[in-house]
């Protein structure tokens, strides 16, 4: 069962990462979910509820397989190769890792707003 994620709960939640690239071939079959991860992610609510987050879109011009790369707060990365999963596999697996972050800070009394 996919994981429900609300539009408040994503908004607050994106505050964890700091960095999203995504690399593609735009002519390159594979690349669906890796276009689809850049819709989602590029959108002014998560830039309103996380100014510093930067979404790269980088074109390849080389057969390479696309990948998408989160980057965290924590200092951490998350790199997927996107041709084998489907954007909500992506979403969910990045949902999860902050949500545990999240209760990670709390626990440790940080706040996500003052990194």
């Amino acid at each position: 069962m996919p994981l429900k994620v609300t539009k408040e709960m994503s908004s607050h939640l994106i505050k964890y990462v700091k960095r999203i690239d995504i690399n593609f071939n735009p002519f390159d079959a594979r690349t669906r979910s890796a276009r689809e991860i850049l819709r989602q992610m590029n959108i002014p609510r998560f830039y309103n509820s996380n100014p510093k987050l930067k979404v790269t879109p980088n074109m390849l011009a080389t057969p390479d397989a696309p990948t998408v790369k989160f980057s965290f707060v924590d200092g951490t990365d998350k790199v997927f190769e996107s041709s084998e999963l489907l954007a909500d596999e992506i979403l969910t697996d990045v949902w999860r890792t902050v949500m545990k972050m999240d209760d990670d800070f709390e626990m440790e009394g940080k706040n996500v707003d003052d990194m």
